[in-house]
């Protein structure tokens, strides 16, 4: 019995820590030509957060968009996925610590466009507000956090 016991015990220990990492990774699809993408990763990275970055085409973002069903007002220059939810554009490390307090029904979180002053999006001591937004895959969007 102890014999067929460990095996079991250091697969499911294999399978569960395997699991476990690549969703605490912060994987992140962008163009190569976008840099304040690679700012907001570096953003990410330096607050303690693993990051994978894939350089993806134009194209291929755009289906990352659609299989997630981002709604359009809320598309930006770059997607992730972080524990299970996905990531749309220069979304602040806060709100990333906090994605477990988005609504369960919530498919991901965004930050719509490409505000200065937002993490990648550095313009000196100039800051616009903007807000994250919550999402699901049929386009229903609500307020997780306001930035001014």
């Amino acid at each position: 019995m102890k014999k067929l016991l460990l095996p079991s015990v250091m697969a499911i220990s294999a399978f569960t820590s395997t699991a476990y990492a690549s969703n605490n990774i912060v994987e992140v699809y962008k163009t190569e030509s976008c840099g304040c993408c690679t700012l907001w990763a570096d953003g990410v990275k330096e607050a303690d957060f693993n990051i994978k970055v894939n350089i993806v085409s134009e194209t291929e973002l755009m289906q990352k968009y659609q299989q997630a069903g981002v709604p359009n007002n809320l598309l930006s220059c770059h997607f992730a996925t972080y524990q299970g939810k996905d990531l749309v554009g220069h979304i602040p490390v806060d709100s990333l610590k906090n994605i477990n307090l988005v609504d369960k029904s919530k498919s991901g979180i965004a930050v719509a466009g490409m505000p200065a002053g937002s993490l990648g999006m550095y313009a000196g001591d100039y800051k616009e507000p903007y807000q994250v937004i919550a999402f699901d895959k049929s386009g229903n969007q609500s307020l997780f956090k306001s930035y001014n």
